[in-house]
């Protein structure tokens, strides 16, 4: 009877022992399951805590590719520069970190040197007219424009002041072509390019106007965007 007690105790011993070994494994997993989950979680919120303060007002707002139809009557007016703008070709951009990082550094640099040649806002200013001509006004010299819009494409044709005075009415100067994509919203105005094309816009600007510009900060500037697929810069106006 003794023999058979102390073999029952061993056996409910070696149970419990066995027992209370499963729960702590049970209570391993859980806990690793809980950190893990935890560990996501927290990615998770630091990526998209990165994101939202990437793209919060007064920061650094990116833009889309304008693809509906714009009217003429909605450009008509006098538009007045704001910021510059970083334009992505897709929503998902949009909601990648790596690719607003790039735009946001994209924007810095473009600012900067925009700043260097006077192109700040209150200061440059662009008016289409309803009979297709217009202004570019940048360090207080008007420099005329020819314009035009089918559906999101913008051409305009910049002229120089220098020439215009020699010239009628009907040809303002010797003009140059540039297309560009476009977007109305109620106040705003978004005018994007490729980084080479928006370089050759502002290029001619600063030759229309008599200044001469930075070479090397140019070519920074057509460097910003090469290495981003589907990313554009462009400038910001509003009426």
């Amino acid at each position: 009877m003794k023999k058979t007690l102390i073999i029952l105790a061993a056996m409910l011993a070696f149970n419990a022992a066995q027992s209370h070994a499963q729960s702590l494994l049970d209570l391993f997993k859980k806990s690793s399951n809980t950190e893990q989950s935890s560990s996501q979680s927290d990615a998770a919120q630091k990526a998209q805590s990165a994101l939202s303060g990437l793209s919060s007002v007064g920061d650094f707002v990116a833009g889309l590719l304008g693809k509906g139809k714009v009217s003429e009557t909605s450009l008509i007016g006098t538009w007045n520069y704001k910021q510059p703008a970083v334009v992505f070709e897709s929503e998902n951009m949009l909601t990648n970190v790596g690719g607003m990082a790039a735009g946001k550094a994209a924007e810095k640099k473009l600012q900067t040197y925009l700043d260097k040649i006077g192109f700040t806002a209150g200061k440059v200013k662009i008016v289409f007219k309803e009979d297709g001509t217009g202004t570019v006004t940048y360090s207080k010299k008007n420099i005329p424009i020819q314009w035009s819009i089918a559906d999101s494409d913008l051409t305009i044709k910049l002229g120089s002041s220098a020439l215009s005075k020699y010239s009628t009415s009907s040809k303002l100067g010797k003009y140059t072509t540039f297309k560009m994509n476009c977007k109305v919203g109620l106040t705003s105005l978004q005018l994007s390019f490729k980084a080479d094309k928006l370089v050759d816009f502002l290029s001619k600007i600063i030759s229309a106007a008599g200044k001469v510009s930075n070479s090397s900060a140019i070519s920074t500037v057509a460097g910003l965007a090469d290495k981003v697929d589907g990313m554009y810069l462009g400038l910001t106006l509003e009426k």
